[in-house]
């Protein structure tokens, strides 16, 4: 199912919100129009505001507060990437060059403060205003994943249970926002708002576990290198995988190399290896399902719709995508 297909139904919303984008980056002059329109140029598949909009639809209707909340998250999302492409001196994302590699450090960091500025200005109504805990929290959580990340990637200790704190906040929690504000803005009731939080929260598990599997795939175009994670030092999944089945001697050789700075292609390569033929990334599939059934049955309740059709149909192809 591509992603275009699920978002026929709100199309017209998505047209709109592109458009309220766009003006909400309004030209300042000098070399920050560049950036502007650079950032605009480089916006992924948003993901994040169909979801917002699916929520809404499906729970209630899409209303202008359900818009305003669309592009506030998106705003917080795209400040946030721009950021960890700092954190992590990311040259390239989705195979083109990022914000950082082109303007340095400095600029990308005080463009993403710029970003987040701007969301503010966004609110309208005293229920925007309501809501202004929700964006908060979403604006903590983000750097804070990141923060628990950098910890573990720095260390020597790791577990499965840690890395689930780590997306949960740096990836899943994104995604419950976005769910749980579509609801919230079309009026629903506490215990819709709460499933539909539960859906974006277990899809974003699924979509970074997802994603960190990608990353051991050289066959596929991820837009990223591949083995980017393990250049980074980041124990994630299929890597946890093959460290628990491993003896001390074996995993504390593989957390060195792992927490080395200087790592050939050759090395990480061999690693990336031992990782699929272990069948680790099988198992941690297995994992991406799971989650999937867990958002899944968050909908069991609500009555067959188009809107619930692209909710299940937009998890699925996010579980299943081959980059």
């Amino acid at each position: 199912m591509q992603i275009k297909n699920i978002t026929d139904p709100i199309r017209d919303y998505l047209d709109l919100f592109d458009k309220r984008f766009s003006e909400s980056l309004e030209l300042e002059g000098f070399f920050i129009d560049d950036i502007i329109k650079y950032v605009l140029e480089k916006r992924g598949k948003k993901i994040r505001p169909i979801l917002t909009f699916l929520a809404a639809k499906i729970s209630g209707g899409i209303t202008s507060q359900t818009i305003r909340c669309a592009l506030i998250l998106e705003l917080l999302h795209t400040a946030s990437l721009i950021h960890d492409d700092v954190i992590d001196e990311s040259d390239k994302r989705r195979g083109k060059k990022t914000l950082n590699r082109i303007w340095g450090n400095n600029t990308a960091v005080l463009f993403g403060d710029y970003l987040y500025g701007k969301c503010l200005e966004l609110i309208e109504t005293q229920s925007d205003f309501n809501l202004l805990p929700k964006f908060a929290k979403i604006g903590s959580e983000l750097p804070l994943g990141e923060l628990l990340q950098k910890q573990v990637a720095e260390g020597i200790d790791y577990s499965e249970e840690t890395y689930y704190k780590v997306i949960g906040k740096k990836t899943a929690a994104m995604m419950e926002a976005s769910a749980e504000l579509g609801a919230i803005s079309s009026g629903a009731t506490k215990d819709v708002v709460n499933l539909l939080k539960n859906f974006g929260f277990y899809m974003g598990l699924a979509f970074q576990v997802k994603d960190d599997i990608l990353d051991f795939s050289p066959e596929f175009n991820t837009g990223k290198p591949y083995g980017n994670d393990i250049k980074e030092k980041k124990k994630t999944l299929p890597l946890i995988y093959l460290l628990d089945d491993s003896n001390k001697e074996e995993r504390d050789e593989i957390l060195k190399f792992v927490n080395r700075d200087d790592k050939s292609e050759k090395e990480i390569l061999e690693l990336i290896e031992k990782v699929n033929k272990g069948g680790y990334l099988e198992k941690a599939n297995d994992k991406v399902q799971s989650f999937c059934k867990l958002a899944e049955i968050q909908l069991n309740d609500f009555k067959d719709s188009e809107s619930k059709t692209g909710l299940i149909d937009l998890l699925y192809s996010l579980a299943n995508r081959k980059k």
